[in-house]
């Protein structure tokens, strides 16, 4: 997946861990490093005010190798978060656990309030540490849908890899052992991509996604929009791989508040556009709802 970025070490007045609770299975703990110890590198140039801090974060997937493991454990990620508050790589810091790349397919999704030096938002590397409590007394997941895509993937059967992911992500946020759904959208949109033409969708899900295409562009209500996001996600959980429909959603989701939600959903977005006009449409998108501009974003988002 993704690698991570951490910040210059600060003061030690600002060494005052921030504690977030996250979904499914983590408690974070977010600190800058002490002086001295350079595993997460700080990047050239001066050293930021305030380091990234984390806004929102995702929680973990657990394979059931995870949930045989019988403790708990801390895994330290190391982010690079760009001056949006967007990870743009993670990597394991402190690990040798069996949750070390779930923690970082998480850390990969997390959103941050950036950096900043002299009030400026830059770029910078952050170290958190995750503390995973995997799901011990959930039942199992069955069929184990994921476990089913892992080998799929890994034998290279494309289709059948794609079509279980698709029925892991069903059960995401509904089973313990699935916290992060966007790591599977991201696999899923990887996979669709990989083979060069996408899997057909069905006439029901393109009605109901141009259905409210159309009601998006005559209405920018908070209201009518909250409603269009709920139906975009109906139709991104049967056809996850359908690009358009995260752009869409994005603009729904920005017009009804859903800031952290629509940035996701634009980087769904950029994984899946093939053409640099779509890409450059999604890094301004990007920029505005970073700096809270949701009338520019939703007009960018909203049109194919």
């Amino acid at each position: 997946m993704s690698p991570p970025r951490l910040l210059a070490p600060l003061p030690a007045l600002l060494l005052l861990a921030a504690v977030l609770v996250p979904a499914a299975g983590a408690t974070v703990t977010y600190k800058p490093r002490p002086l001295g110890l350079e595993s997460c590198e700080p990047l050239p140039g001066p050293k930021p005010d305030s380091p990234p801090r984390p806004r929102d974060t995702i929680g973990l997937n657990f394979t059931a190798e995870m949930l045989a493991a019988p403790d708990s454990a801390k895994v330290s990620v190391c982010a690079l978060v760009d001056s949006l508050g967007i990870v743009r790589q993670a990597r394991v810091e402190i690990g040798g656990t069996p949750y070390d790349s779930a923690a970082v397919d998480a850390v990969h999704w997390w959103q941050f309030a950036p950096a900043r030096v002299h009030g400026r938002a830059v770029q910078a590397r952050v170290s958190v540490d995750v503390f995973v409590r995997p799901p011990l007394d959930s039942d199992p997941l069955v069929p184990d849908v994921q476990a089913l895509a892992i080998a799929a993937e890994a034998e290279g059967r494309t289709r059948d890899a794609l079509d279980a992911w698709t029925g892991t992500l069903a059960r995401a946020g509904l089973h313990p052992a699935l916290g992060n759904e966007w790591v599977i959208r991201e696999r899923i949109l990887r996979l669709a991509a990989s083979m060069g033409t996408s899997p057909p969708l069905s006439i029901d899900v393109r009605g109901r996604a141009s259905g409210a295409h159309n009601r998006m562009l005559r209405d920018i209500s908070r209201a009518t929009n909250a409603d269009l996001a709920r139906t975009l996600d109906g139709v991104l959980l049967e056809a996850p791989w359908y690009a358009i429909a995260y752009r869409w959603r994005a603009s729904a989701r920005a017009a009804s508040g859903l800031r952290a939600g629509a940035i996701r959903d634009v980087l769904c977005y950029q994984i899946a556009a093939t053409d640099s006009a779509d890409r450059a449409v999604a890094d301004r998108a990007l920029v505005a709802l970073a700096i809270g501009d949701t009338l520019t974003a939703l007009t960018l988002l909203r049109h194919e």
